[in-house]
């Protein structure tokens, strides 16, 4: 569902959830840990009060109450039977297994900590109830009252609450004992104070109305500052988005979207989409000036052989002459269109088959030759294998002969060298050297130097930029230099070598 809202909203919703769940668990680990504190703290001020108990209750007159300000106690003699108040001892079903007493062994210094649970009091309640009503003193009278009002305090502590229970030990002297005749043990007494959780659950009722208010605050917070970071994150990606929608048409790729300041994504986004306009803008001016250069070279052609067609139609003694001529113009159309097309195509897949460089050298020597254009061939290894298309392999160097053969003097030399684990293939025309900075102007599209010898023998200006094409296409370099010992022009072509198939 989140995934049809807008970012920044998404955003501020998953961090709000996630601030929400984290401060809610915060906040309940907090709660218990300040209930545990508070507690063991509570149980440790009782430890300390129990010990004060067993120290003075053997030399006071009476038995100290400790019910104001401080925890209730319960005594217990070794027989098991409770003293919930000043002159009364009875005996509760099932009290020794939640309260025991003392060991018979127990020195001054012996102290022990139970927890009583809700769980096992609440079964005993109605009995313990009816088994200490029996042993209370009846009577109207004050003291017979306060009696009965304490006893029942203490018994109700142990009940319905889980309750800790810090227990010391002493002995009651002999004028002091309840039932002086009855076995030994009866004025050894374990002392129990109760820590109920009272105190514990008091510190963090103080704490539940902060934490019930902060916490939906708090996520409310995140997801408010979630949401305002987000928004303001993305407004550089806004401003690019609307300065790219505003580039409708080619005239308008010199525009350039905002780089911020920050170094991040978006940063790189906005990088990214200024060099992405960069190839563009260069493209369709490539493409611009291709189009106006294939028009300007498709139009000679056509014109001429429009001429020719209106010559014969005029003058039907020349038609043969006329038709020689129109057959010359559609030779030219057909090769700037061949080539135009070849320009045209995307990339290949990449070549896989082995060919062999001297081969094909040595076929194209041969057809030079018949032709009447000898070509010199210089230093040849056996073979020079290299992975790429025979096809065009073949024509990229057709073109460079043909090239040097437009602009030579008087020779043409071929040669194949090895060099940095490929082979360099040069054709060195003798004729006048190109100009330093003409020598990558060359490989442009439809460039001519010398326009009166390139159209006396055809050429359509594509045939160098071709060769390059082809040369990059099979990860080599097609370069042109002039500082070679002889006069005239050097084309050298660098394609990387593979091993040749058995």
């Amino acid at each position: 569902m989140l995934r049809w809202v807008p970012t920044e909203i998404r955003a501020a919703v998953v961090a709000g959830l996630a601030a929400c769940v984290v401060f809610t668990a915060g906040a309940w680990w907090l709660r218990g840990h300040v209930h545990d504190e508070t507690l063991e703290q509570t149980a440790r001020l009782a430890a300390v009060q129990a010990r004060t108990t067993a120290a003075t209750e053997p030399t006071a007159e009476q038995s100290h109450v400790f019910e104001r300000g401080f925890w209730p106690k319960i005594e217990i003699d070794d027989s098991g039977r409770v003293h919930p108040a000043p002159g009364i001892a009875v005996a509760l079903d099932g009290l020794a297994e939640l309260l025991p007493p003392a060991p018979p062994d127990a020195g001054p210094d012996w102290t022990r900590t139970v927890t009583v649970s809700a769980g096992r009091t609440r079964g005993l309640a109605q009995r313990w109830r009816a088994q200490l009503e029996a042993a209370l003193p009846q009577g109207d009278d004050a003291t017979a009252a306060n009696t009965r009002a304490q006893a029942r305090l203490r018994i109700d502590r142990l009940l319905h609450r889980d309750v800790t229970a810090v227990a010391a030990r002493y002995t009651l002297p002999a004028h002091r004992c309840t039932d002086p005749a009855d076995a030994p043990g009866r004025c050894r007494r374990t002392v129990y104070h109760l820590v109920p959780p009272d105190d514990a659950d008091a510190a963090v009722a103080s704490l539940d109305t902060p934490l019930k208010a902060g916490v939906p605050a708090a996520a409310l917070i995140v997801a408010a500052t979630a949401w305002i970071t987000t928004r303001r994150s993305l407004g550089p990606v806004e401003a690019i988005r609307a300065q790219v929608a505003d580039i409708t048409d080619t005239t308008d790729l010199h525009r350039r979207v905002p780089v911020p300041v920050a170094r991040d994504r978006i940063r790189a986004l906005a990088e990214t989409t200024n060099s992405t306009l960069n190839h563009l803008e260069e493209a369709a001016e490539r493409q611009r000036r291709f189009v106006a250069d294939a028009s300007h070279e498709l139009r000679s052609p056509i014109t001429a052989l429009h001429t020719q067609l209106e010559v014969a139609l005029a003058h039907p003694e020349h038609l043969t002459d006329a038709v020689q001529d129109a057959l010359k113009a559609t030779d030219r159309l057909r090769r700037v269109t061949d080539d135009l097309l070849y320009l045209a195509r995307p990339s290949t897949q990449e070549p896989r088959d082995v060919v062999d460089l001297v081969e094909i050298a040595h076929e194209l020597a041969h057809e030079y030759g018949h032709r009447g254009l000898p070509v010199v061939l210089g230093p040849f290894p056996e073979e020079a294998p290299v992975r790429g298309d025979a096809l065009q392999l073949h024509r990229l160097l057709r073109n460079l002969l043909d090239n040097a053969h437009r602009h030579a003097a008087d020779r043409v030399t071929l040669t194949i060298t090895p060099r940095a684990h490929g082979w360099d293939i040069s054709v060195h025309n003798d004729g006048a050297p190109l100009d330093p900075q003409d020598l990558e102007r060359v490989f442009e599209r439809f460039t001519r130097l010398d326009e009166a010898r390139a159209r006396d023998t055809g050429g359509s200006g594509l045939g160098l930029a071709i060769a390059r094409d082809i040369a990059h296409r099979h990860h080599g370099t097609l370069t042109a230099h002039t500082n070679h010992p002889r006069p005239g022009t050097t084309f050298t072509l660098h394609l990387p070598e593979t091993k040749a198939t058995p």
